[in-house]
């Protein structure tokens, strides 16, 4: 004779309910971040939106007709890939060292690591600032070996600011490719030493494979943050070497021009999503760093 109760819901193994309905009962709790988001982010952007159009179009229009910004724009393209690159090559080569490394050494690598982000930009600005100056720490060191006579040239110079910038992105180029060093199958790395490939083969033919897609996110994420960059480039870079966000502080504070200040704000913000959006659908960014 047939059942005449009601069939029960389906469980897994522990007998949890399915994930379906654990994401409908519990999706309430996306509503405190994204209020958040929309007040940390979707005010204060919409407050630019509403200053830029003010005149109308026309801050666009003068946004343009400011030749520090046109030049800044290429300057800080430019930059930006700079940054990228040599942050790629120098944090696929910490991320190496951090998983090759004996426990003691990882210990620090890590510990290293962390520190850097925890600090903040302008303390670490300043930092490299006071290694930089005339006759700051890398003079006295130099000058300690007998190799420096004359106090060097490197505060405020195009080559000055490069190493300071590298140093603040360096960490969100090494964490994916950790991550992908880290949940390689050991086991490919057995078999093919195994078949006789050396350490080299080995790389190439496993490891570079695996970890070449986090070492693109990596860098494309570098690259859209550097597009921001302000304090460092001005505090060792020089007014020569002025990003777009210093163009847009001078706009605001300088020229007393806040509603081109926000035009150029909003151009830039724009780009940075286009190229971020471009590079997601390429490389697929988001799902590597979750």
């Amino acid at each position: 004779m047939p059942s005449l109760t009601m069939p029960r819901a389906r469980t897994d193994a522990r007998g949890r309910k399915p994930l379906g309905v654990s994401r409908a009962e519990h999706r309430w709790l996306l509503w405190p971040p994204l209020a958040f988001f929309a007040l940390a982010l979707g005010f204060p952007l919409l407050t630019l939106v509403r200053r830029s159009f003010e005149g109308g179009t026309a801050a666009y229009a003068d946004a343009f007709d400011v030749p520090a910004f046109t030049g800044s724009l290429a300057r800080t393209v430019v930059m930006a890939v700079i940054v990228m690159a040599l942050t790629m090559v120098l944090g696929t080569l910490y991320a190496l060292a951090v998983v090759a490394s004996p426990t003691w050494l990882r210990f620090t690598l890590l510990a290293a690591l962390v520190l850097s982000l925890w600090t903040s930009i302008m303390v670490r600005s300043f930092g490299w600032m006071l290694l930089e100056l005339p006759r700051g720490a890398i003079y006295w060191f130099l000058d300690l070996l007998g190799l420096a006579d004359e106090p060097i040239e490197l505060y405020q110079t195009t080559a000055g600011m490069y190493p300071a910038m590298v140093a603040v992105m360096l960490p969100f180029a090494v964490l994916p490719v950790m991550t992908a060093l880290q949940s390689i199958d050991r086991q490919q790395l057995s078999a093919a030493t195994i078949f006789g490939a050396g350490p080299w083969l080995t790389f190439r033919a496993v490891t570079w494979p695996q970890i070449l897609p986090s070492m693109l996110s990596g860098g494309v994420l570098v690259f859209v943050m550097s597009l921001g960059f302000y304090v460092t480039p001005l505090l060792l870079g020089g007014p020569g070497n002025m990003t777009v966000s210093g163009v847009i502080n001078a706009q605001m504070n300088q020229a007393n021009r806040p509603d081109i200040g926000a035009a150029m704000s909003i151009l830039l913000v724009g780009g940075t999503m286009i190229v971020y959006l471009l590079a997601d659908r390429l490389f697929r960014v988001s799902e590597k760093w979750g």
